[in-house]
């Protein structure tokens, strides 16, 4: 998310004085009643941030974008980070934004619109995601793929493919065959075109990152990672080129599966064959190069020196999310959860690992951030696999930080402190932005977890 802006350079709270703000951090958890009630209140507020979150993209708002942007209101925590002028990408239908009304990031992300997706649709806003849908399907149909965001700087990457996935769960509660029609050739062509053309194919049969600018091996390397919606982290040993992330590979299990359902779902009974054994040679792969037997977990696998990479992360529970795991493999992935379980939420990494690019003084993407859409999947990822009792306690510590953090701040979060808690983690290019998005998403489904 923070790759969309200018670097904030502002005053902000040390992550020791967090815990000395004032309110009842430490006793959330323990008092369930009381921080229902109080979750009550912030999902109900939700509700109606869902209009005011709506961006368009039109003529309009392309006419907008050439305007200077609005300053940061006055008691912010943190200066909003706005992209460059004149860089906005037409978009037929309202959408929602990444930042949502605090602001931030005021274009459609990728891998954020399926995120919100699920907090609409846990909030009956069918009508807000076909418009999300539709205006992704168009990137596919102008650019090829799905873009990072919205914007002329991002035309050379994507980010991962999570529009299926979308389409899957808002055909299962609307009968809408216009959609599915229009989505079948779609991603078909994003499938195929993108993520499996020359740019992204790798000899082992899984998918890599890989922008599609120019510039020195860095910058290429940087964009590349940038691609995978996890920029930046250690976990892909600084050259996610050589690997075949873990979460990208899941996402496109689970779009051949749609295309699978989608062709069947018109008689079509060889492409739905066809793809059926697409999405399960592709979960054999993952299953075959990045899960690790001894260690019982799944790890990212460099494919150029054919090895895997010595990360624990949260992806990790990627493959449980979509359901590619068997039980055994699943039990022992959860066995593992202690490593990123805190008080105030699960950190992606399991610790601090050696700076993998020297040029940041910190990563996003590592120990000790909380993302609110990794959240979502270990959550979704232990109710499907049976531990429904995990996946509540987990959740509570999480929305015991999100909802105090709101109380005290009057705002969501672009990301938290999973171990002293509050939203001001380790600067890797800005501070955490106040948020909607995927933050007021991940609470409105992570809070349906944690009280369920």
């Amino acid at each position: 998310m923070a790759a969309a802006g200018a670097v904030a350079m502002a005053a902000r709270l040390d992550r020791s004085e967090a815990a000395t703000l004032p309110g009842p951090l430490n006793e959330s958890v323990k008092d369930h009643d009381n921080l229902k009630a109080r979750w009550l209140k912030l999902d109900e507020a939700m509700r109606s941030w869902w209009d005011g979150d709506l961006e368009r993209s039109d003529e309009e708002g392309i006419r907008n974008d050439a305007t200077l942007p609005p300053p940061t209101p006055s008691g912010a925590a943190s200066p909003w980070s706005h992209s460059p002028q004149k860089t906005l990408i037409f978009l037929p239908f309202p959408y929602s934004s990444g930042g949502g009304s605090v602001g931030s990031f005021p274009e459609m992300y990728g891998w954020d619109a399926h995120f919100i997706n699920l907090g609409l649709f846990a909030h009956d806003r069918t009508d807000i995601v076909r418009w999300n849908i539709l205006d992704q399907l168009s990137m596919i149909q102008r650019f090829g793929k799905v873009l990072n965001g919205n914007r002329t700087f991002y035309e050379t990457r994507g980010q991962p493919p999570l529009l299926a996935m979308s389409v899957e769960k808002y055909l299962s509660v609307k009968d809408d065959d216009e959609l599915a029609l229009l989505a079948y050739p779609l991603l078909e062509r994003s499938y195929t075109g993108y993520w499996n053309a020359p740019g992204h194919s790798t000899p082992i049969g899984l998918s890599t990152c890989r922008d599609g600018g120019t510039g020195t091996d860095k910058d290429l390397e940087l964009a590349s990672e940038a691609e995978s919606g996890l920029d930046y982290t250690p976990i892909f040993g600084g050259n996610i080129q050589h690997c075949v992330p873990i979460h990208v590979n899941c996402a496109l299990v689970r779009e051949a599966q749609t295309l699978s359902d989608l062709a069947a779902r018109f008689g079509w009974r060889d492409k739905a064959a066809k793809w059926k054994k697409e999405a399960d040679t592709r979960a054999e792969l993952i299953n075959q190069y990045c899960w690790d037997e001894n260690e019982g977990c799944y790890f990212e696998y460099d494919y150029i020196r054919k090895t895997r990479l010595p990360y624990y992360s949260l992806n990790a529970y990627w493959p449980l999310w979509i359901g590619i795991a068997s039980k055994s493999q699943a039990k022992r992935v959860v066995d593992h959860l202690h490593l990123f379980d805190h008080q105030f939420g699960l950190t992606f990494t399991d610790k601090k690992y050696p700076e993998i690019h020297s040029e940041f003084d910190a990563l996003e993407w590592a120990y000790p951030e909380s993302w609110p859409q990794q959240q979502v999947v270990v959550g979704q990822a232990l109710e499907r696999y049976g531990f429904p009792d995990l996946a509540r306690e987990i959740s509570q510590r999480y929305i015991a930080n999100v909802v105090t953090t709101w109380e005290k701040t009057g705002l969501t979060w672009e990301r938290y402190d999973g171990v002293v808690g509050g939203h001001n983690v380790p600067v890797e290019r800005d501070p955490a932005q106040p948020l909607h998005g995927f933050s007021s998403a991940s609470a409105v489904v992570v809070g349906r977890i944690a009280f369920s």
